[in-house]
Parts: C-alpha cells; structure tokens; sequence
C-alpha cells in the first residue's frame, strides 16, 4: 500500500506538466509497470503509446534508455514480431527490464510528422536513445528473437553506438575501417548513407579503391550506376571478383540493375527507362543482360510494342530463356496472339519445340498446334492436336480443347 501510495503521489504530481489524457495514460501506465515489477508475470514486452516525447522526458527522469518501434498495421513482419518475438519470454524479461519502450504507428497522428523526421524508410524500425534522448542506435527490418536481444545489447555498447561511429569516421575521414563500420551501422538503420560515402571516396585513389574493405563499402553504401566508384567496379569486375568473389560481385551488379530499371518498368516509363537501359548494358555480364531481357519483355509487353517485342525475342530467348520452359511458352503465346510475320512465328515454334523437350505438357502441345496452324502448316497442327489428345488420355486429364482442336484441323484439310 506504501508502494502504491509512493507512486499515485508522483503521478499526481507529474500529470500538472501532462496534457489531461496524457497524464491518465501516463498514471494508467506506471500503476501496470508497478503492478508487473511487483511479481505479476508479464508475457509481452511493454509497449506504451504515450508518445516519444514524454517516453524521453520519462527516460530522463528514470536514468533509463528508450526503445521506440516503428511500425505500420499493415507491415507483416511488424505483426509476425508482435506475435512471435514480442511474447518470447527471455526477450520480454530483457526488454521491460532494461529499456523504457514505447510503439508508435508512423502513419497516423504524431507518428506521420516523426516518420519524416526519422525519415523511415521500412518497417519495422527501431530506435534507441539514451537517458538523454540521443539517438545512439538503429535497426530495421524483421527480427528473431535472438537476434533482437542481440541488438538490444548492440544498442548499450558504446563502441557500437552512432555518436562514438561518426566521431571516430570525423577523426580521420580517408580511414577505411572506420568508414565502413559508420556505413555499416547507418545501413543497418536505413538511414542516409550519401555524406559519408562522398566525403570518403575523395580521399580514395583509383589505385586505392581496389581493395577488399572499400569493395565493402562501395557494396554497402553504392547504388549509383554513374558514381566513379561503380564505374570503376564495371570496369573491374574481374579484380573485384578475385579481391571478394565472382557471386558477391554478381549479387552487387544484379542489385544495380534492378535498383535502376525495375521502377521505371514498374512505372511504364519507357523515355527513362531507354536512358537507363543503355547504362545497364554497360556491365556486359550475363546475369545483369539476361534481367535486361526480362525487363524488355516487361515493357514492350505493357505498351503493347509487339515490333520491339519481337525484335528483343528474336535476339535473345535462346540466350536468356532457353532452359526455362514457362518463359519459353509466354513468349510463344505473345508471338501466337499478337506477331503476324511467319519467320518470327517459326521462331516461336522453335521455342515451343525446346518446351516441349524440357517438359511435355498438354498446354504446350496445343500452343505449338496453333502456331503451326497460323502460318498455315495444317499436318503438323494436327500432329501436334493428336500429342495433346494422347497425353490428356494417358493421364485421364480433361481433353477437349484438344479434341475440339483436332475436329476443326481435320476439317480444315479436307
């Protein structure tokens, strides 16, 4: 009862610096948090919604750091955390014991002003500050549970913490280690990489970036295909393949790419998406060449551009698709549909042949009937027909496309 009467007396007290539904929330909050310190089991970190700011004013008083989480109602990973992470009971004991955490929905409320000034790039972020509300630590992203205590105890290491990164990289901006743990920890958070990036690679000779820690950090913190030190990994993708390994730097050149051209696609903007286009091809590798191809079939494909469609087929499906029965029917059933010019449709015979080698299906026996009986080659249509009747009997499959198929080409070569 003394407990008790210590703490009502000191919210009482605190509600006078409060907003009236602040202060209930705060003495509502505080009466559950001694109820729970009191022995009362807790099967769920602590999250109150009393805001940043008066967390931080709280934090202050309490001599304690802050946690706050970031989240949407829509985010997944923010509900399969709730869910899984938050309930874990070593995670529970960690967090209500040691931070003073507070939950905030970044898309309504006070949450839309503080997410663009946290600028939150995805959910769920989080956040910790110390008793003297600095920021010193953020991670974004799904996390384990594990893991999750793992960086809360990150986030209570000095030498891991943002301050003590950042002074130590001003100390001496050309120092490679100290640049890259900086990059790696603001990489970690989602937050801007671009100042130090700059101010680093000024100090670096052409000589000098090729190294294992600045392939680091261009790999960590370099998405721009114009920037010298990208230019300078394309034009050295085999030193950098030796210096890390020929997969990282795939991984690195595959990311620029669809970072680049993806959105454009996405966007239907063929003028920039062509810009673009020509700085990709650039990298000259297979793996970067081939999502060039798919990302052409893409956008001819929404502009309904059935000549430049047919232009890229004809060059690249037996570089890019031969080996992939699916791609090799979509684009067949394209050319069926939507390409009038008989060699181009002899082409997409070929492809469908190769399907049909790799995997004999129903569907893929049909498609190649109707693309011979389009440029007017009615025996093999009706070759074709009969494969696809046969197979749908030896299975027991639904077969009358095919029979129905069959019927009209016979009647056809009357």
């Amino acid at each position: 009862m003394q407990l008790l009467a210590t703490v009502f007396c000191f919210n009482r007290k605190k509600q006078f610096d409060l907003p009236m539904t602040k202060s209930l929330q705060y003495i509502s909050i505080s009466f559950f948090l001694i109820f729970a310190q009191a022995g009362f089991s807790q099967t769920t970190i602590l999250f109150s919604d009393i805001g940043l700011k008066f967390a931080l004013k709280k934090a202050k008083t309490e001599n304690r750091p802050v946690l706050l989480w970031c989240y949407a109602t829509w985010c997944p990973h923010c509900k399969a955390m709730k869910a899984e992470v938050f309930t874990n009971q070593t995670v529970v004991d960690y967090f209500n014991k040691t931070f003073i955490c507070v939950e905030q929905d970044m898309e309504k409320g006070e949450g839309i002003g503080l997410n663009k000034e946290l600028k939150i790039s995805s959910f769920p972020t989080f956040i910790f500050y110390d008793p003297d509300g600095t920021m010193v630590y953020r991670v974004e992203g799904e996390l384990k549970s594990e893991a999750f205590i793992q960086e809360g105890k990150s986030a209570l290491t000095p030498k891991k913490q943002l301050p003590y990164l950042k002074h130590q990289f001003e100390k001496d901006v050309s120092n490679s280690a100290t640049c890259y743990e900086y990059v790696r920890a603001l990489k970690k958070g989602g937050m801007d990489l671009s100042t130090v990036i700059k101010q680093y690679f000024a100090t670096q000779s052409d000589k000098q970036l090729l190294s294992e820690v600045n392939w680091r950090i261009i790999s960590n913190g370099v998405s721009d295909i114009n920037s010298r030190e990208m230019r300078f990994v394309i034009n050295h993708q085999k030193e950098f393949s030796r210096i890390t390994s020929p997969l990282r730097v795939k991984r690195k050149l595959d990311y620029l790419v669809k970072e680049l051209l993806g959105p454009l696609v996405e966007a239907n903007d063929t003028v920039n998406y062509l810009i673009n286009r020509k700085l990709a091809t650039e990298i000259h590798s297979y793996s970067t060449d081939s999502l060039i191809f798919n990302y052409d079939l893409k956008i001819w494909g929404l502009n309904k551009n059935w000549y430049a469609y047919s232009k890229i087929c004809l060059r690249s499906t037996e570089t890019y698709a031969w080996n992939n029965h699916t791609q090799l029917n979509d684009i067949a059933g394209n050319f069926l549909k939507n390409i009038p010019d008989t060699k181009a449709l002899a082409a997409a015979i070929r492809w469908v042949q190769r399907s049909l080698a790799l995997d004999p299906e129903y569907d893929t026996y049909l498609l190649c009937s109707k693309l011979y009986q389009k440029i007017n080659n009615i025996p093999e249509a009706i070759r074709m027909a009969k494969k696809a009747k046969d197979l749908s009997a030896k299975y027991g499959w639904e077969g009358t496309e095919a029979e129905e198929k069959l019927k009209e080409l016979n009647d056809l070569n009357k």
